[in-house]
């Protein structure tokens, strides 16, 4: 099965409301620091962060590639499709690619898709996206996490090795009188930021260092670019 929409289907079981709700509110204050309106979710997942940016007063769109976390969305009525940034229109203020979107990334499709990027964003428009640190991934990320319910139990096993993360999916999920095993895998890859700002046609305006898991060190950094 398909690494994202498997992980669509394990992520509510996993304890991470706590965490994602701290950075959503990171940007919903930088977002508010830079006084913009019409904000677009690229990899908005099952819309968490659009609903607290729709509270906070935001006009916000939201894309993701899984189908499986754009059906979940939906049902939150929120403005969502199932597209990629490259063949999507429009023009927006600002742009967010929140926890771990840009990690998935390797180095040749980032540079392309900074490019789709800097298309949707308006003059003057920014750009916000995180990533893991090496001590976010070394120290926090790896790893093997299980949890169950009534109906389902899942594990992740996460390995990090030359700046690659591989983390292995297992899901046994319950139908009928049996249970039903699915597998899937995705990868994610450790960035510094003097490649991303190389990669990126944006101008780079700061970064935001930020600790999710109480370590010793920053697990993740927001950076800010600027449509010049």
């Amino acid at each position: 099965m398909n690494g994202l929409d498997l992980y669509a289907k394990v992520e509510h079981l996993f304890d991470f409301e706590d965490v994602m709700d701290f950075l959503w509110g990171k940007y919903i204050e930088e977002l508010k620091t830079l006084g913009v309106k019409r904000v677009l979710d690229i990899g908005c997942g099952t819309g968490g962060f659009m609903q607290k940016a729709k509270e906070a007063g935001f006009e916000v769109v939201g894309i993701d590639i899984s189908k499986e976390m754009i059906n979940l969305a939906k049902e939150k009525d929120l403005e969502v499709y199932h597209k990629d940034l490259c063949e999507f229109s429009g023009k927006f203020d600002a742009c967010v690619a929140i926890f771990d979107v840009i990690n998935y990334m390797e180095d040749e499709y980032l540079k392309n898709f900074f490019k789709c990027v800097k298309n949707v964003l308006k003059k003057d428009g920014y750009f916000l996206f995180d990533v893991n640190t090496l001590y976010g991934f070394d120290e926090i990320a790896q790893g093997t996490i299980a949890v169950e319910d009534e109906n389902n139990f899942a594990v992740l096993n996460s390995i990090f090795e030359d700046n690659e993360m591989l983390t292995k999916i297992t899901l046994f999920e319950e139908n009928s009188d049996c249970f039903e095993k699915k597998e899937g895998e995705i990868i994610q890859y450790f960035h510094k930021n003097q490649k991303l700002k190389k990669l990126n046609p944006l101008k780079f305006e700061k970064k935001i260092e930020i600790n999710l898991y109480d370590g010793d060190m920053p697990d993740k950094e927001v950076l800010v670019f600027k449509q010049k």
